[in-house]
């Protein structure tokens, strides 16, 4: 009866043993896998939020400035369109057969201060991207 007693003994504990290595193991070994996955799925979920968040944040910028120069251009048209109507009223070519210095110095003005605007906008703009 002893022997029956150990045998039994022997076998549940083989049997426990084999349960633990086939079953129990590798349950844990994929719990600690899983539990990494979920540390590196938490981590790309910040990053992502945050790139987000920057792409929000740089849209919003973005809009204001466009915004901005959109006003801006507005009153540049408008200027345009001003200068052009003092171009139609005005008779050129006589004026500067007639006075040649002064046409030609005020044209040089503006069109130093046009270009001089057109690089300002130009720099202010190549800044927003920095």
């Amino acid at each position: 009866m002893n022997k029956i007693l150990i045998g039994i003994i022997g076998s549940l504990a083989v049997s426990g043993l084999l349960y633990y290595n086939l079953a129990v193991v590798p349950m844990k070994n994929k719990l600690e896998e899983q539990a990494k996955v979920i540390v590196a799925q938490d981590l790309r979920d910040q990053e992502q939020r945050a790139t987000i968040e920057a792409i929000q944040n740089n849209l919003q910028k973005t809009s204001q400035e466009l915004t901005g120069l959109q006003v801006r251009n507005q009153a540049y048209e408008a200027e345009m369109a001003e200068y052009m109507d003092i171009f139609r009223r005005h008779n050129l070519s006589k004026l500067a057969s007639a006075k040649p210095g002064m046409i030609q110095t005020r044209a040089n003005t503006r069109t130093k201060e046009a270009f001089d605007a057109i690089e300002a906008d130009s720099q202010r703009i190549s800044s927003l991207n920095d």
